[in-house]
């Protein structure tokens, strides 16, 4: 295999990449819309808001966004355990008790 073969079949294999991650973009882009449309229809609801058809859309997107979760798209982020806050005013665990009566210290 010749020297320009080479260079043309990593061109090719490089350009595959860049349409997958592509497409990846395009479609995290889309779920993201997707969820944005889902929230938006959800807040009028729980503000008493609610459109005729609400009900109808809603199945409309979960099913878009399950169809692109079933492509591998990542929709939803996993879960992470929540941090507590820079501000949170849960106050810090007790002291340790002191040693009893004679133990020797440590300095």
């Amino acid at each position: 295999m010749g020297f320009l073969d080479k260079a043309k079949e990593k061109a090719s294999h490089l350009a595959g990449e860049a349409k997958g991650k592509i497409d990846e973009v395009k479609d995290k882009r889309k779920a993201d819309d997707l969820l944005d449309d889902l929230g938006r229809i959800v807040f009028r609801q729980r503000t008493e808001r609610a459109e005729a058809g609400d009900e109808a859309e809603i199945v409309r997107l979960v099913d878009e966004l399950r169809a692109l979760e079933a492509e591998g798209t990542e929709v939803v982020a996993p879960a992470t355990p929540a941090t507590p806050a820079a501000d949170d005013t849960t106050p810090p665990p007790p002291p340790p008790p002191p040693p009893p009566a004679g133990a020797p210290t440590v300095s």
